[in-house]
């Protein structure tokens, strides 16, 4: 099986394909149509809303036979449906982890009859409902203060007995609030592509960190499928974290030609004259 390369090809059928060879992945994480009629160059974001759900019930559950026993599923929405495929999810045979939400101070809002928008949700659910990966330390945040690290904090257990908690010296455990601005402006000028939903580097980045697989000395090995690569983010993150070491598989399934070629692009840049193996 070959890995780290991008698939010109509709999801559906490759997605298939995998499954018909066995091949599994550690990890799904991609950002799908949402249904809100924008333009990637064909009508996959403007589908009624019965064939939006069927159509998204059979994608997850094509994701649930490609998913390793203990692997996961990152998936992106919107408010409008996220719901929907929330229940979709369990249907198919996926355990709920949690609901994050990707949050932004940057967004914009084309209405002032409504709020303006500051976050999109993204799922988390596993294939099983007792192992799943979470490196928690790898994606702690800075304490807001660090008073808290000077001195224990009592407390006393079930028993009485008195104990001591000490903050962890990493940092706080991530929230599932996720922090990141979007890419607007100066300063994502040489990150932001055509692609009308691009989700910034850095966001994905600690995605992949929280969730893939490391090998017995820390380093990131696990397989990852994005069945909907747009303009590539998953696999430039994959490759950028691959440079300081890590091992990771990637594979990218995008239907237009026009946001492979990007993606190709991007990916070259990152590896130095694109001497990893492509796919068409």
């Amino acid at each position: 099986m070959d890995y780290n390369l991008i698939i010109n090809a509709n999801c559906e059928d490759e997605m298939q394909k995998f499954i018909d060879n066995d091949v599994k992945f550690d990890l799904i994480l991609t950002d799908p149509p949402y249904n809100i009629d924008k333009d990637f160059g064909n009508n996959s974001d403007k589908l009624s809303f019965s064939d939006f759900l069927n159509v998204t019930k059979k994608r997850l559950g094509l994701c649930h036979s490609l998913l390793k026993d203990n692997g996961s599923i990152l998936w992106f929405g919107i408010h409008d449906y996220i719901s929907y495929v929330h229940i979709l999810m369990i249907e198919v045979g996926f355990y709920y982890r949690r609901q994050n939400i990707w949050h932004y101070e940057n967004g914009f809002s084309r209405s002032t009859k409504e709020p303006l928008t500051h976050y999109e949700p993204f799922l988390w659910f596993s294939k099983s409902d007792k192992q799943w990966v979470y490196n928690v330390d790898d994606v702690r945040k800075p304490y807001k203060s660090e008073e808290r690290l000077k001195n224990p904090v009592y407390y006393r257990n079930s028993k009485g007995e008195r104990l001591a908690w000490q903050p962890n010296p990493k940092g706080a455990m991530r929230g599932d609030v996720w922090s990141f601005p979007t890419l607007a402006g100066k300063n994502f000028k040489h990150e932001k592509t055509e692609h009308p939903t691009q989700k910034p580097e850095a966001l994905i980045i600690e995605m992949i960190k929280a969730f893939c697989p490391k090998d017995e000395n820390g380093f990131y090995c696990g397989s990852i499928l994005d069945p909907f690569h747009g303009s590539g983010t998953l696999g430039v993150c994959c490759e950028k974290l691959n440079k300081q070491g890590h091992r990771i598989k990637w594979i990218g399934i995008e239907l237009e030609k026009k946001w492979c070629d990007i993606a190709r692009e991007r990916i070259d840049r990152v590896v130095f004259e694109g001497n990893i193996t492509r796919g068409q």
